[in-house]
């Protein structure tokens, strides 16, 4: 069944859509992970930016990549499986759901970090990882020149890269994914199961609020950053989840779009 599925022009009309998703994570991890940002000027008595720096994170960079990409295509494969009139609707339902969601995380990622450079707002605990030289004015503005980097390089410039926060706009970008494709699969609209439509849909988005509000609590982003970030997790999420699949109020929102092509 493997080999019929992939042979398949169900399977190679999305060949493009994969290629795009390597290229998006190369450029990621590779390009916009990296890239030089504009060296935003500071006051070094700006209380926003004054709190302590947190040495231990609430949620990770590898524990952000497994609750908000790793998991959900964990639980989308499992389902997906299990789910289906036949193991090649199942293959085919599991690949293009999978493409959802990780296209959804890959263009949010991308975009967050192109704006996290363009925007460059300093972090909460920005001060603490400038470390500013002794004798620097308080009331005039100036620029990373006077940052003696007590936390290295790598920690100075990433404390310019505020604005949005990657964290929330990940995790909405995949959880909210994942809530849609819940409701979908389980057509919890059409019967109207509405305590299992609170739950199912609600618990991942519960958890991409946790994600995202815990970046406050850690002094990485201020409010803002936080809403701005999510806002653009959620519209990528609903955009690649329809690009897909049918309305959650359709009769078949649980098979991808072009199924019965």
């Amino acid at each position: 069944m493997l080999q019929i599925y992939f042979t398949s022009s169900k399977f190679r009309k999305f060949i493009p859509d994969w290629i795009v998703v390597i290229l998006l994570v190369i450029i990621f991890f590779q390009v916009t992970e990296v890239a030089q940002l504009f060296a935003r000027q500071f006051y070094i008595n700006d209380p926003t930016i004054s709190h302590p720096f947190a040495t231990q994170e609430q949620v990770t960079d590898n524990q952000l990549y497994l609750y908000s990409v790793l998991i959900p295509s964990l639980i989308i494969s499992l389902i997906s499986l299990y789910l289906g009139e036949s193991n090649f609707e199942k293959l085919h339902n599991l690949q293009v759901s999978c493409l959802g969601l990780w296209l959804s995380v890959c263009v949010t990622s991308v975009l967050t970090d192109v704006l996290k450079c363009w925007i460059s707002n300093p972090r909460p605990d920005f001060l603490e990882r400038c470390g500013p030289q002794k004798g620097t004015p308080e009331n005039k503005l100036v620029g990373i020149e006077v940052c003696t980097s007590p936390l290295g390089p790598m920690y100075l410039s990433d404390g310019l890269k505020s604005t949005p926060s990657g964290h929330s706009s990940m995790a909405f970008s995949g959880l909210l994914y994942l809530s849609l494709w819940l409701v979908g699969q389980f057509k919890l609209i059409q019967k109207r199961k509405l305590i299992g439509y609170v739950l199912i849909a609600g618990l991942p988005i519960l958890v991409a609020a946790y994600i995202a509000l815990s970046r406050t609590q850690d002094y990485r982003h201020h409010f803002f950053d936080i809403g701005f970030g999510s806002a653009i997790g959620i519209v990528f999420a609903v955009i690649f989840y329809y690009k897909y699949f049918n309305s959650l109020s359709d009769e078949s929102c649980n098979v991808p779009i072009d199924y019965k092509d």
